[in-house]
């Protein structure tokens, strides 16, 4: 809630600076002046769309402008980006990024009673260009980030997988990155209420089962077939220690999609316990089961909550796993050129 709230003080901001100079507003970020700048697109139909950009230096962020706004002209800033935007965009700016500096991209429209948003970590290329769309899909307000290449003259949109690690370093800044919650100090009474509720909470899906030797071995043959086939799609001869290296990238995310039920587990857990942690004795005793004073309202409403955290948790665990694997992937075909021979090789 807090997130939402200074989104929506941010974006009033902006607002307003976009309507006390009557025109468009340009934003506070400025563009990279590197040679081998990225550039990225940002693409809304949303109402009063906006961008923000966020790194150690700037906790605060950074805007680059306001898109379908009812009292403000769309942002016009342009960054001569090789790629066309798609036919149907109608209101879009582009911006200029510094190559290899980890940024938070902040994505928010707010329109009548209602603010929606999202964040995420990007790490642009050197000299490369992305897309950025932020539309509704369905009642949910969708950012997607989609790199652009050219193949044979014609552009191809790659995926990007957006994994949302927020900026440590910016932890008590702000609203936006709150310092730590501050916890009771425990006694053997709240250790064992706390147990017992996190315990009681956790239903069978969340649950991680041992993994026998049918699952890997049909996770080995499933690799063997995958570099069967990658080596037909390539269609030229690479040496064996890259494809040593590309099993053993395959493995490793084959390992980490494998762990994820019990890391989600495991986070659960420690996120749970300080979030009790921060209540006095006698609101713990108000969720813990079979206890005199357990209030069955707030017990529910407490794990259903937890549980949404749960599966955000176990969503991001897998967008990470797989982003790290992609990475993995586009780096060893920088390594051995394969990019420069096949169209389709690993890009991050």
């Amino acid at each position: 809630m807090t997130y939402i709230r200074s989104l929506r003080t941010a974006v009033a901001l902006i607002t307003a600076a976009a309507l006390s100079v009557g025109c468009s507003f340009h934003g506070s970020y400025p563009d990279s002046t590197a040679p081998d700048a990225a550039k990225l697109r940002f693409i809304s139909d949303m109402d009063s769309a906006t961008l923000s950009l966020l790194d150690a230096e700037h906790c605060d962020g950074r805007t680059t402008g306001l898109l379908n706004n009812l009292f403000a002209a769309n942002t016009k800033r342009r960054a001569e980006m090789r790629a066309a935007p798609p036919a149907d965009a109608k209101a879009y700016l582009e911006i200029r990024l510094e190559p290899g500096q980890e940024t938070l991209l902040l994505t928010n429209s707010v329109s009548t009673g209602s603010v929606c948003g999202g964040a995420f970590n990007f790490t642009p290329q050197s000299g490369s260009e992305y897309e950025l769309t932020f539309n509704y899909a369905g009642s949910k307000c969708v950012s997607a980030l989609k790199r652009l290449d050219q193949v044979q003259g014609k552009v191809v949109r790659t995926n990007v997988i957006l994994v949302n690690k927020g900026l440590p370093s910016c932890a008590g800044r702000n609203a936006l990155f709150p310092k730590a919650p501050e916890t009771l100090p425990d006694t053997p009474e709240r250790a064992a209420l706390i147990d017992r509720i996190i315990d009681e909470s956790i239903i069978e899906k969340m649950k991680a089962g041992a993994e026998d030797n049918t699952e890997k071995a049909g996770k080995d043959e499933s690799i063997e077939k995958n570099i069967v086939e990658r080596k037909a799609q390539i269609g030229f001869a690479l040496p064996e220690t890259y494809w040593t290296e590309y099993r053993d990238s395959m493995e490793r995310f084959a390992r980490d999609v494998s762990l994820q039920k019990s890391r989600a587990l495991q986070r659960y857990k420690d996120d749970y316990r300080t979030r009790l942690r921060q209540l006095d004795t006698e609101q713990i005793k108000e969720l813990a089961p079979d206890s005199e004073t357990a209030d069955l309202g707030k017990m529910l409403t407490t794990n259903n909550l937890m549980l949404q955290h749960y599966e955000r948790v176990s969503r991001d665990l897998i967008r990470e796993a797989l982003s790290e694997h992609i990475n993995r992937m586009a780096d060893l075909d920088r390594r051995y050129s394969v990019c420069e021979r096949f169209p389709k090789c690993w890009k991050n």
